[in-house]
């Protein structure tokens, strides 16, 4: 089957088409049409809304309510968590995830990507003369930034946004006086059309979807065949012992339970030995 001048629906708030239409068209021939569902119900960024379960959940229900909203039979979404990387803890890192649906053949495709490359951070401040470095360190003015109080009780003062050096003391100015330590809180938007930097990345992620969705499983033959899981245990080459290096990738189908398993063939050296290296 093939998606050729098939339209899909973006469900999103934060003109996501500028980094998704773009690999979509000119590789499967969709058209991604923005719906603008209150995804804010979903979660917010800046905390007011916690996200109502997991990203993949939160995924699924963004793409059935673009779908129920459009009357579309393909839907799209994006979502996105920050934080410390997994494997180096003080380095900031950006976890993306994607979801295609297809209601009519009744499956879905999910992908993600975890980068460092991100201009995530916050810092509290007392005057504004330290906002510059920040400003200079995370982008500003391409990037924008949130104000708050730090002692934060009514979470309906907010400023989201900000791209001016005006509107930065505007804010700064109204947070300082309702907080108590007279501290501000600045934050990164992590909002996609605040973040050139994250709509960068978002692309990114958005050709790695398509290029799987133009894969088509050996025995239905349905789009999205890739890279399902992995099994690690690569054997040491010198004693026999698993390790944690990957043994095998196993790819599989979204649609049907078809799967095949591509086994590493090579072995590790003795340093990534439980082991010979403990």
């Amino acid at each position: 089957m093939t998606y050729q001048d098939n339209y899909c629906v973006l469900n999103t708030l934060h003109s996501k088409s500028e980094a998704l239409a773009e690999p979509f068209l000119k590789e499967l021939g969709i058209r991604v049409i923005e719906q603008r569902g209150d995804t804010d119900q979903l979660g917010t960024f800046s905390g007011e809304v916690e996200r109502p379960g997991t990203m993949f959940e939160v995924l699924k229900k963004k793409c059935e309510m673009g779908i129920e909203l459009s009357g579309f039979k393909l839907g799209l979404a994006s979502e996105g968590s920050f934080g410390s990387h997994p494997s180096i803890p003080f380095l900031a890192c950006d976890y993306e995830a994607l979801m295609f649906m297809d209601r009519e053949n009744d499956f879905f495709v999910y992908e993600t990507i975890i980068t460092e490359n991100t201009n995530y951070k916050s810092k509290d401040i007392k005057e504004e003369h330290e906002f510059f470095n920040f400003a200079e360190t995370i982008k500003f003015p391409s990037h924008g930034i949130i104000l708050r109080p730090l002692e934060w009780e009514d979470k309906s003062l907010i400023f989201k946004g900000i791209k001016t050096l005006e509107g930065f003391r505007n804010a700064f100015k109204i947070c300082q006086k309702a907080s108590s330590s007279k501290s501000v809180r600045l934050e990164t938007d992590m909002r996609a059309h605040m973040n050139p930097t994250r709509m960068m990345v978002i692309r990114v992620l958005a050709q790695r979807l398509c290029l799987r969705l133009k894969m088509k499983c050996p025995k239905c033959r349905m789009p999205g065949w890739g890279k399902v899981r992995i099994l690690n245990g690569l054997e040491c080459r010198e004693c026999g012992t698993p390790t944690e290096k990957i043994k095998e990738e196993i790819f599989g189908c979204v649609k049907c339970s078809y799967e095949q398993s591509v086994r590493k063939e090579e072995i590790v050296g003795p340093e990534n030995c439980p082991y010979c290296n403990p």
